[in-house]
Formats: structure tokens, C-alpha cells, sequence
């Protein structure tokens, strides 16, 4: 903890140490189940000596957090501090003045966070809360953690909200998924998914699919081209597999990007990690799923890509095709890796969400990509589009047994409430955003209302917080100022989506992206037409992530036994189809060979598993008998 972060909240806590509050909050020892924090007299809770009409005065909870420093933002948490953000003070006299609540934050830098908090875990000396799941804390380490009884149960700490958490988990709750999500086997809960989704969303279910979530406006990770390069070799936009390949050998044949070198190329993940060959919208023309073993978002099945027969024989055809044209190259893809995809200047297509490749840089002041629009590879085959959930979630939040409850319960009341939405997205009421007389909320705009300098300090905190001040939790869906459900498409474009949901309209949209290269409208307008027009009943859509809960000691033993080699063996396979160093006529013994030895049954049915708990959890049906 640095001095300058230890003073912030020592000034913070100074401010509000006089708060009144209706109940005692306790001491700073750990709360167990049953132990109300009080003192005094049980039969007099909230007040010590004599009962008058005033409230006692109460000391502030007090909490630790292990934040990690991811690096994706623009500033990092202590370059904000040293800088006089004021919406890190804001947000800290906020959470004591709502909670009572000080939150003592110690950053550690993404790269050694996991092994620093399995040194922290092994020492016995956790911080009081911390980030676990995915990157952070390894399965079996957990599993073992929790079966040791080193982290909190969240039942035991629900009983200390003050009725924001524990209702939005509730059964109907709007976060009833999160505490579905993250159940464990014994149907405990030691570990918070940490929330995250928009304000507007479609509902695409219909009468022969009923899909586990809703979908995100504007989150879909569809394929963008080079329109300029398109326009450049008089071709017209991509509508089948082979005017795409016809494309992408034009783009190299004519020099689209001028260097007098054939290095235009699509990035499509071949032989990356996570077979990111089926996730890079490609595979989805064919109808297969986004990757092995991922979650079928309509029924939460487990689905393999490989499996798929002649749809993934087809696919590892087109796909070989590309490669021997060297218009792909192997290892290169990542969405979320497309600003240094395209900054050399040869990317001719990549997959992000449609807007986020408008204000891309190449180098190139002509650049302009688009998104593609819904291919169909196989006739009676429908296509796949990987879109993002609005019920979606990051990592997760779990805390030490040694923690004072009442403070942990605090903190996911804030964490979770319409005021940290509000400064994490959108910055200080009164300064970067305000409400009118008609219930209405105006947002100020940079340039016109206030300059870039004060944007930074008491605008959204976007920029420096996610993550190293507190887990990246957005409540959009509960919170956010606009909020749409939309049955259909079209329901959205009649109501001037997508420029509705971030409270502006296509011509303020224009005069905001003036600068850059786009015609007509947003990427994400043109693709929500693509949707409207293919017809979102004619497509399956897939979800970027398997709603997987904590697995069993049975389960994560399977998972740690085969799933390496396993995966390791499918996604070879697949990629040396593609480059020619294996044949597909021996596909049918390949893929038995996974069964036969390397345990894929075993490991499908561990992850069913897990899997099964949330489906039960939400009301549905299991997979597994």
C-alpha cells in the first residue's frame, strides 16, 4: 500500500468518521454465522447504554482488497492517484457514506498476481478479499482452498446485506445467474462471479429455441473486412465463402496496402491457443460451435467442433484452401488482441465487435473496416454468430474466512449497487453527467462541456480503476440509464439503436466519429441490418463463454488428468489439417482416438457437470442423468 493510496482513504475515512448510522456496525474482527457484530445487550441491538433517539455513533467497516494491474487501461491506479483523479475520492467517500465502508486497497501487477496470492494463500495471510477464477487462482487450487476452509461462504455472508445483494440473488433476482454461476457441489457458494452486462439486450428466443441469456447490444464477434481494399480492387462486399477466398487473393494480387509485398492476409486463428480457428466467426458459416467443449447457449450442452462430420471436414477445406493461398497465416487471430493485429497494415480481416474497428490504427488514413454480413456455407445448415451475454461475468471475488462478514457483505452491497455503476461508468453527478427536472439524464459531452484533463479526472473510471481498485463489475442490465429489452431486430432499429442505448442519436454519433473513416452509419448499425435481414430465427447463436460452476474433487481430478493432452491433440489435429501435414481421411480414427486414449469422455462428462449445477440452479433440466 503506498503512502499517497494509505492517505487518500485515511482522508476519505476522517471525512465521514462522524456518520450516523440507525445500528452499531461492530468491531474490526471477523463476523462468523450467528454473530451480529453488536455489542452491548442482545436484547437491545444497535445501541450500547442507555436507548435515547439518537443513533450511535459507529466506527467505519473496514476491509482489505488484493486489486490486479492489468495494464489495458490508459493510466494505472497510482499514476490516478498521484494525478488527483477526483472520481477515486469521490468513490471512496461515497462507499463510507452509503456503507460506512473503507476499503484498503493493495495492487499487485496482473503478471505475478497468481502466484502471489498462492504464496498468500499458503502463508495463511489472505487479504481480507481477492480475485479468484481464470487467470487468477488455478481449479484445483481452489477446489482445495474451499475444501479447506479458506474461503468465506457467501450464504454466511448475505445474512449482513442490507438487502441490495442479497435481493438482486435472490430467485427472480436479476442476479440470480451469479449465484447460480458460481455454485459449488455441496450447493454452497465460497466465490462471487462478478456481474457483467449492458443496459439493452435482445431476447432472440423463438418457438424452437429458448436461450440460456440474452444478448448485448452491440457485443458480436463478427468478422470486419477492409472495405477500402474491397473498393480498392473493385470488388463488391463478401456474401459467400468463395468470394471471400476470391478476396483475400485480390487484396495480395493488386497490392492493396501498396508495399510491393504479398502480406495482406485475414487473422483467423489457426493453430492458436483456445482453437481460435472456430471462434473467428468463419467456422460459424459452417455451423459449428466457437471451440471444443463449449456450452450450447440454447440447451447447455457440452459441444465439440470436431465432431461436427462433414460441416467440420467442409470447414477444414475452406480453411486449408485460405492457407494454401497464403492469404492466412498460422498464429495469428485474437479479437482482443486486433489494435496490434492491424497496426502493421496487412490485416484484411478481423474479428471484434463491429464499432471497435472504426478508430483502429494502421498507419493507413484510408483504413476502413466493416463488418461481413451473415454467410451460409452449407445449404440446411444454419449459421453460428458468437455474440456476448448480457448475463455475463468476469473472473470472480471471494473473500478470507478471516474477514469481517458484515464489511464483506458491505462491500458487494456497493459493488453491485446503482452508485458504483454510476461513477464507474459515467463519472461524478453534477460534473460529468447530471439528472434534469423530468427525471432525465443529461451526459456532458468532452470538448463541449468540459475538457480531456477534466474528462480523466471526474469522468468514468474506465480509464485507470477496472480491476486494480476493484473487480470489473457492471450492472448495466440493473442500473444503466438506458435499459431495452428488444424481441427482435428490427423492435431496435425502430427505436434508433444503436445510438439509443449510450443516450445519442446517429447525428450526434457522425459529428463524434467525424475524424474517422465510416459511410453512412456505425459498424454495429450495419451489422444489427445484417442480423434484420438474414433473420435472427434462421441463425443459432452462440455464447463466448460456458456458465461452468466450481467442480467437484471427482470433476477436477478428470479435468487435471486429461484435459492438456486432450486439448492439446484436438487442436493439433484440426491445425494440421489445415496446413497439410495430416489427412482428413483419417479423421473418423482420430477422433476415436481421443475416446479411446486420452480420456474425452471422462473429461466432457466433468465439464457437463459442472455445467448441470447451473442449469438446476436456473430451473432447468440437467444434461447428465
Amino acid at each position: 500500500m503506498t503512502a499517497k493510496r494509505f492517505l487518500a482513504l485515511l482522508v476519505a475515512m476522517l471525512m465521514f468518521v462522524a456518520l450516523f448510522s440507525a445500528c452499531a456496525n461492530g468491531d474490526d474482527n471477523a463476523n462468523q454465522p450467528g454473530d451480529t457484530g453488536n455489542s452491548g445487550d442482545t436484547g437491545d441491538v444497535g445501541n450500547t447504554g442507555d436507548a435515547d433517539d439518537n443513533p450511535s455513533e459507529t466506527e467505519p467497516l473496514k476491509l482489505t482488497y488484493m486489486g490486479s494491474e492489468t495494464h489495458n487501461w490508459s493510466y494505472t491506479l497510482e499514476e490516478a492517484i498521484a494525478a488527483g483523479f477526483e472520481t477515486w475520492d469521490y468513490y471512496n467517500e461515497k462507499m463510507l457514506e452509503e456503507h460506512n465502508l473503507v476499503v484498503e486497497v493493495e495492487v499487485v501487477d496482473n503478471e505475478a498476481y497468481k502466484t502471489t496470492l498462492a504464496g498468500l494463500l499458503a502463508s495463511n495471510s489472505l487479504y481480507d478479499s481477492f480475485l479468484v477464477d481464470g487467470e487468477y487462482m488455478a481449479i484445483d487450487v481452489m477446489v482445495s482452498a474451499i475444501n479447506n476452509g479458506r474461503f468465506a461462504n457467501i450464504n454466511d455472508i448475505i445474512q449482513y446485506s442490507d438487502g441490495g445483494f442479497s435481493g438482486a440473488v435472490a430467485d427472480g433476482g436479476p442476479l440470480q445467474y451469479v449465484k447460480a454461476w458460481s455454485t459449488a457441489p455441496d450447493g454452497e457458494w465460497y466465490y462471487v462471479k462478478n456481474p457483467d452486462g449492458g443496459g439493452s439486450s435482445f431476447d432472440l428466443d423463438h418457438d424452437d429455441v429458448d436461450y440460456l441469456n440474452n444478448w448485448q447490444l452491440h457485443t458480436w464477434y463478427d468478422l470486419n473486412i477492409r472495405v477500402d481494399w474491397l473498393n480498392k480492387c473493385g470488388l463488391s462486399m463478401p456474401t459467400t465463402t468463395e468470394e471471400f477466398t476470391e478476396a483475400l487473393i485480390q487484396f495480395q494480387e493488386q497490392d492493396a496496402n501498396g508495399n510491393g509485398s504479398k502480406d495482406e492476409r485475414a487473422f483467423l486463428g489457426i493453430g492458436m491457443e483456445t482453437e481460435q480457428v472456430f471462434g473467428h466467426t468463419t467456422a460459424g458459416w459452417f455451423g459449428l460451435p466457437r471451440a471444443n467443449f463449449a456450452m450450447n447457449a440454447a440447451t447447455g450442452e457440452l459441444e465439440n467442433a470436431v465432431e461436427f462430420g462433414d460441416q467440420y471436414l467442409a470447414f477444414v477445406d475452406f480453411t486449408k484452401n485460405l492457407y494454401d493461398n497464403g492469404v492466412v497465416l498460422l498464429n495469428e487471430g485474437g479479437a482482443w488482441t486486433y489494435g496490434a493485429n492491424v497496426a502493421g497494415n496487412y490485416c484484411a480481416a478481423q474479428v471484434m465487435y463491429p464499432d471497435n474497428m472504426i478508430t483502429v490504427q494502421t498507419g493507413d488514413p484510408d483504413c476502413q473496416y466493416e463488418p461481413m454480413p451473415i454467410i451460409q456455407a452449407i445449404e440446411g445448415v444454419a449459421p453460428r454468430m458468437v455474440g456476448q451475454s448480457i448475463n455475463a461475468a468476469n473472473n470472480a471475488l471471494a473473500f478470507s474466512t478471516e474477514c469481517n462478514y458484515e464489511a464483506a457483505a458491505a462491500y458487494l452491497d456497493w459493488l453491485t449497487g446503482e452508485t458504483f455503476y454510476q461513477i464507474l461508468m459515467y463519472g461524478i453527478e453534477g460534473k460529468a453527467w447530471d439528472y434534469n427536472e423530468d427525471g432525465t439524464v443529461t451526459l456532458y459531452k468532452v470538448g463541449d462541456d468540459y475538457t480531456t484533463e477534466e474528462e480523466e479526472s471526474y469522468g468514468d473510471m474506465w480509464h485507470y480503476a477496472p480491476w486494480a481498485a476493484f473487480p470489473q463489475i457492471q450492472c448495466g442490465f440493473m442500473w444503466d440509464f438506458v435499459r431495452n429489452t428488444y424481441t427482435s431486430v428490427q423492435e431496435a432499429l425502430d427505436n434508433n439503436e444503436p445510438y439509443t442505448w449510450k443516450k445519442t442519436t446517429l447525428e450526434d454519433w457522425k459529428i463524434q466519429f467525424a475524424d474517422y473513416n465510416w459511410t453512412d452509419m456505425s459498424n454495429n448499425n450495419r451489422f444489427l441490418l445484417y442480423l434484420n435481414d438474414y433473420g435472427t430465427d434462421n441463425m443459432v447463436f452462440d455464447l463466448n463463454i460456458n456458465f461452468s460452476t466450481l467442480p467437484s474433487e471427482e470433476e477436477t481430478q478428470a479435468i487435471s488428468t486429461y484435459e492438456t493432452d486432450l486439448k492439446t491433440y484436438l487442436s493439433e489435429m484440426t491445425t494440421n489439417y489445415i496446413v497439410g501435414t495430416k489427412s482428413t481421411d483419417t479423421y473418423e480414427e482420430d477422433l476415436q482416438y481421443a475416446y479411446d486414449n486420452l480420456g474425452m469422455q471422462e473429461y466432457c462428462d466433468a465439464l457437463q457437470g459442472q455445467i448441470d449445477r447451473y442449469l438446476v440452479a436456473m430451473g432447468r433440466d440437467a444434461i447428465l442423468d
